[in-house]
């Protein structure tokens, strides 16, 4: 999922924080994604946020937003595998993480309806407008963020991702998929099969979509095998579907140097 406001671009001029060597903190792994409960927006909190590399700015409650001052100064358009919606947000925000601090993020006061029906202690969503200005590495086996630059382990291929709508696109034997952290399931975009339908719901709403058995490769390693989640119709183009981060025991994405190393 992806949300673009005019203040994007001014962002991306903006540089890129490596943050402060060895700041690392806990997080938790709840039914696929990713949660931090040390979470300070304009020095209020701690706040319950989730860690999504697929959603483009950050998300917060809109009673949590009335409550510690957040005024809207923007309108941006949502857009996800199942469609698309307006949205207004504010910019010039605080956001601090344990000692990682960054400023000038962005906020939208909603998308959170579909996850809070899943985790309803949740109150905001902090994505790439957060993350992309870090190295940083999620350690999901030992269920730790940790932030800086980090040598993997040895030979462990790193792979070039591209920036397309401000979320990391890695490339794979099925397609370019968004390296998602806010996603459950591998997603191929624009595929119809015949067979098993379920509803796939997202911030902007549902849609129905079949199953297709399938095989992941990157850099010549099988990840996954199973079935993928096939999304008939959707108005997403700046990639062939998403990649969970949970499929990996780690993951290390350096924005500085435009790489990932999967573990």
């Amino acid at each position: 999922m992806r949300a673009i406001p005019l203040s994007w671009m001014a962002w991306l001029a903006g540089g890129l924080m490596l943050g402060p060597a060895g700041a690392a903190m806990k997080m938790q792994m709840t039914q696929g994604r990713l949660v931090v409960d040390s979470v300070y927006v304009n020095g209020q909190g701690p706040f319950r946020f989730l860690l999504d590399t697929g959603t483009t700015l950050n998300h917060i409650d809109a009673r949590l937003a009335q409550s510690i001052g957040l005024k809207a100064n923007f309108r941006a358009e949502l857009l996800s595998s199942t469609g698309a919606a307006w949205a207004e947000g504010a910019d010039g925000v605080e956001v601090t993480i344990d000692s990682v601090h960054a400023d000038g993020q962005s906020f939208l006061f909603a998308g959170l309806d579909a996850i809070q029906q899943r985790f309803p202690q949740v109150q905001g969503v902090l994505g790439e407008s957060f993350l992309a200005r870090f190295d940083y590495r999620l350690d999901l086996q030992g269920r730790q963020l940790e932030f800086g630059r980090h040598e993997p382990a040895a030979r462990k291929p790193h792979t070039a991702f591209q920036t397309v709508a401000g979320r990391p696109v890695v490339p794979t034997s099925l397609g370019s998929l968004v390296l998602d952290s806010g996603a459950s399931s591998v997603t191929l975009f624009g595929r119809s099969v015949a067979g098993v339908v379920r509803e796939l719901l997202t911030m902007t709403g549902s849609v129905k979509v079949g199953m297709v058995r399938s095989t992941l490769v990157i850099e010549g390693r099988t990840f996954w095998r199973g079935d993928a989640v096939a999304v008939p119709k959707s108005p997403e183009v700046s990639a062939g579907g998403l990649l969970p981060v949970s499929l990996f025991k780690a993951v290390y994405v350096c924005n500085s140097e435009g790489y990932v190393v999967l573990e």
